[in-house]
Order: C-alpha cells, then structure tokens, then sequence
C-alpha cells in the first residue's frame, strides 16, 4: 500500500496577531528557527514519506507564497504538490477531495497521513514512531487519529474520550467520544477524570475506509465529489457550491466506530496563542522570553516580540509584548486567546492591520510601505532575480521609479529602458508599463506614487505571467 501526506494549509489564523495576518497566517511565519511552520511540517516527515509523496491543500491567496517556500525546502531535487482549493470549507471537503484524488492516482488502498500545516513537535523522532504505528492500525481498516497527553486543564482544544484512565504514551486505544472545546471547570473534570486526551487535529485514514464513511455519514460532500473528476477543477468548483462548510470531526469521526487513538506525547503544540509560544521556547534566567532588540529591568515571565525596533521593558511580569512595522500589542500572557476580539475589531474597521503587513509578498518578490500620507506613498520594491510583475495601467496616480541595486528593464509605453543604481525614471497615470528584473541579484527600487487615489485595486493587468 502507498503512504501519502496531505497537509491542510488553508487556514488564516490570526491568533498570533499582529505577527499573523490574513494574508500572512501562522503555518508561513518562522516562528521557531528559520524555516516556517509549513516547511517544518513537511521536513519532519520526509524520512517516511518524501517530499515527491507529499501535497499542500490551500487556497489561491497563499499559493505563490508556498511554492515559493516549497522551493526553497526541496531545493530544486523534489516537488510537492500543491492543490488549490476553490473556497474554504473546513477540513472535510479538503479531505474528502484530497482522497478522491489518491483514490484514482494509487488506488483505492492508499494510505492517507493528514497534517495541518501550523503545529510545533519537539520530539521528531516519536512523532514518527507513532506515525508508523498508525499507518499500520490504517491498514487494518481503522481510523487513527492522535490524542496528546494532557499536562494542564486547556480550553484552547477539543478533547477525546477513550476507556482506558491509566494510558501511556504510545497505546492504541478505542475512541469513545469526541468533546467540543469545553469551559475550563469541564477541563479540570476532563483532566482528573484521566481519561481524556488533547483532540490534535492529525489523522491516518486507509482511503477505502474513509469513503465508505463520508458516504455513510456525510452524503452531502461525498455525492458532489463522487461523480466528477478530483483533477477537473471547473467540475470541483462547483462541487463546493454545494455543501457548507464542515469539518472531518464534525462530518464523521463523532459517527464511526472506526476511530482508535494513539495516546501521544512528543512535544506538540498547536501554537494557537502567544501563550503557548512563550510556554515551548527556551527562558532565560528572569524566566522571559525574549527575540529581537530589547532592555529589560525588572522584567520577569514575560514574552518579548520584536525584529526592528528597541523594545525596552520595565517591572513587567507575565506580560506579552509583540512588535511589528505597524502595531503594537501589549496584554498579560493569560489573556492572549483575546487577541481574537482585537482582531474581530479590526476587521470591523476594515483596518488593513488586520489585513496585511507593510511588507507584503507577492510571486514576483515584496514592497514594504515606507510612509504615506494625503497625496503619495512611498515604497521600497524588491523584484526576485529573473521575475517581473505584470504589464499594468493605473488611471489615479503616477509613479517615479529610483533604482537601488541592481539593473531595471522598464516598458514605459511604447519604449523600453535599461535603468541601473542611482538612476529614475518616471511613469505617467494612464501608460501602460512593466518592471521587470533580467539580472540574477535582487531588483531593488524605491517607488514615489503620487495621485487622488493610491489604492492597489488602482490597476488593470493586460498580462501577467502569474494568472492573476
């Protein structure tokens, strides 16, 4: 039988706000280290399923950012395949569509390792233990999914319900139930009771199995997927218009008697607040921890965010303090969940810090916004050797072009220029034109836009390599 990894990737969590943002969810952050969580993911098991056995599921807004990433992993030797969904429907959909695919490309036997793309596991080498132990219970026709050995009564996740009060790490075990998120008495009942287990989110399905079960007990996404073909996107469009958005526990693991767990402990963690980023990292001798350019007196049990600015820190205890380009979040490391109300408030504003950072990614390469105000904006543009945006018009404002590093091939209307380091140029509203980068360094440039209207919907692409 064939071992496949899907790895759920569409999420736009904000909960690590402001670092994450809707266009920069958590599982594109390096938040341990220097390769993100997405990346880490992937790594983590290509021992036992390799990067040529592995797809990403998410969505159009992330893809350029994930092959790129994806790139810079497998190096040029390998690919991952990376599958787009045409809307967010939770996890079944995605699933369901995922085993649909391995189904017609392995078989109906395939074995189907379900990852999402944000969580931390410290202990590598027992996750694969486990991993190898339920692809084998997988092959027995069994559900398995992985319950984490609770160290604390936490709300922040759901909860399974197994038999057996003396578990150990590494036991199988029937599932008994499946519980929501409760309130924090019910997990403190949930943790002394000792036989619950932290609901991770990861599962191994024989693909056989797992149809028959969305069949039985999720017609409504099983019949829209079953007649089409999983690799004809236009038919898979419209296959999603036809169910709401539910997830895997939702639509069936609560309903079969197939399910059994695997009673975990390897470091994992969610990464689901700031909280419980301080909680995995490494203290100092204050017990804080820290990243980035700091001064702290007096400060104890605290978290320290920043990668630009000076923070400086006084008399502050179990406090969180997270710094970024455009804002600044400060609570006390209990009360981190609640950033979901900060940014619920955001999104009411229709506040872009909700939306993005100053320095957005694009397929091409990135511009951070320097400063704007009534009338301009200015910009720092960095175009990735060989790369160039699209041919584009803007009817509100003009644009001057001041080159920093690097060499500029320029479609300014009708002509094209080569300009180098310290040298401009200008393009009018209203003129069709391209930058593009022939060199093999980083293009780098700053752009003065000035204008009535300065917003980036001010465009129209006539063509542009990247399909947009």
């Amino acid at each position: 039988m064939k071992t496949v990894a899907v790895i759920l990737a569409g999420g736009s969590g904000t909960r690590l706000w402001p670092l994450s943002r809707q266009s920069m969810p958590k599982q594109l952050l390096a938040l341990t280290g220097n390769k993100t969580l997405l990346q880490q993911t992937c790594e983590r098991i290509r021992s036992f399923i390799s990067y040529d056995n592995q797809c990403i599921i998410t969505n159009y807004s992330y893809y350029h950012q994930i092959k790129s990433q994806m790139d810079e992993l497998c190096c040029g030797k390998h690919s991952i395949e990376i599958i787009e969904e045409p809307q967010g429907k939770n996890t079944a959909p995605a699933i369901y569509w995922a085993a649909k695919r391995m189904e017609k490309l392995y078989g109906e036997d395939t074995i189907m390792v379900v990852l999402p793309s944000d969580h931390l596991i410290m202990k590598c080498e027992s996750f694969l233990e486990g991993l190898r132990t339920a692809v084998e219970k997988a092959k027995e026709g069994c559900m398995v999914t992985f319950g984490i050995i609770p160290s604390c009564a936490e709300t922040a996740y759901g909860y399974i319900q197994v038999q057996d009060e003396n578990k150990k790490a590494g036991e199988i075990l029937k599932v008994v139930s499946f519980k929501e998120k409760p309130d924090y008495a019910t997990a403190i009942q949930y943790v002394n009771n000792g036989n619950y287990l932290w609901n991770s989110g990861m599962f191994v399905f024989n693909t056989k199995v797992l149809i028959e079960e969305f069949r039985k007990y999720c017609s409504e996404v099983a019949d829209a997927f079953d007649n089409i073909d999983p690799f004809n996107l236009n038919e898979i469009s419209d296959a999603y218009k036809r169910f709401e958005s539910i997830s895997i526990d939702y639509a069936v693991m609560e309903y079969t008697d197939k399910v059994y767990v695997i009673c975990s402990e390897f470091g994992w963690s969610d990464v689901g607040s700031w909280k419980s980023l301080y909680e995995i990292n490494p203290k100092d001798e204050n017990k804080n921890v820290v990243e980035g350019n700091h001064v702290t007196i007096d400060t104890e049990g605290s978290l320290i965010y920043g990668k630009n600015r000076l923070i400086a820190a006084v008399g502050l205890k179990d406090m969180a303090v997270i710094d970024t380009d455009d804002a600044l979040m400060i609570c006390p490391l209990d009360q981190t969940q609640r950033i979901k109300e900060v940014v619920d408030k955001l999104k009411e504003k229709e506040s872009k810090e909700y939306l993005e950072h100053r320095t957005v990614e694009r397929p091409w390469g990135k511009y951070t916004v320097i400063q704007e105000g009534p009338g301009y904006k200015i910009k720092k543009i960095v175009v990735n050797q060989k790369q160039k945006l699209s041919l584009q018009m803007h009817y509100h404002r003009s644009e001057h072009w001041i080159v920093l590093k690097g060499t500029a091939r320029i479609r300014n209307g009708s002509s094209e220029v080569y300009i180098h380091e310290n040298e401009s140029t200008y393009i009018p509203k209203n003129t069709m034109h391209r930058l593009e980068n022939p060199g093999h360094i980083p293009l780098e440039i700053i752009e003065i836009q000035s204008g009535l209207y300065l917003e980036e919907d001010d465009i129209e692409r006539f063509d542009d390599i990247y399909g947009r």
